[in-house]
């Protein structure tokens, strides 16, 4: 995780590909601002107000809770381009305009910022916002009672199985650019204990390690 590492760009040249009228459309070609964060920037952090409200277009972007205290992390929910309100719905809907989690950039990505007045606006007046926030909400409420589901009735292996195959199936490949310390973090466990899982994975011949790869060799 490193810091805001972003680029502007140009947002009259982009095919921002979002499934949104003409009227909202045209309010973000006026209004937006378009930014790309280099892999593993931090695209904001527990306790930023938010002036402007980001939507992903490109890209991937995983949303954690960090003890600092602690040094550890817990994954909430991953963000992929479709899921178009998923990062700005923590945001906009803060009474102070707050938010009380990190996101960071899992690959490079692009992501648009419009104004909070125009995201409150949006929801009251557009229908097709207000369907994508609750589908959003709802997204986020299933991912996190599996994630419950799997840490009271799974075993850590079948966690960190399960994980790895959903990561396969995310990013159409096989070999999965990851450490032990990240994959311990996004499962709420140490480094120590999923190397020791993984090694024992690898013996079984079920995947293999390399450094900060891990290639799933079943399916």
């Amino acid at each position: 995780m490193s810091l805001s590492i972003q680029e502007p760009l140009c947002i009259e040249n982009h095919d921002l590909k979002l499934p949104f009228d003409a009227e909202m459309i045209a309010q973000v070609r006026n209004q937006g601002r378009l930014t790309r964060f280099k892999e593993d920037a931090i695209i904001f952090k527990e306790g930023d107000q938010m002036s402007m409200v980001p939507i992903l277009v490109e890209g991937r972007v995983r949303v954690f809770y960090r003890n600092d205290n602690t040094d550890r992390e817990l994954l909430l929910y991953s963000v992929r381009p479709h899921e178009t309100s998923m990062l700005s719905c923590v945001s906009f809907l803060s009474e102070e305009n707050k938010v009380n989690m990190y996101a960071v950039a899992e690959a490079e990505s692009v992501l648009l910022y419009l104004p909070m007045n125009t995201m409150i606006l949006w929801s009251k007046t557009k229908l097709e916002w207000n369907q994508l926030v609750v589908a959003s909400f709802r997204e986020i409420f299933d991912m996190l009672t599996r994630g419950l589901q799997s840490a009271g009735t799974a075993s850590l292996e079948e966690r960190i199985l399960d994980f790895l195959k959903i990561r396969v199936n995310t990013e159409n490949s096989n070999c999965i650019s990851m450490t032990h310390l990240e994959i311990a973090n996004s499962l709420g466990t140490t480094r120590v204990v999923v190397s020791r899982i993984l090694k024992t994975l690898e013996s079984q011949r079920v995947l293999s390690l390399r450094r900060g790869t891990v290639e799933l060799l079943i399916g």
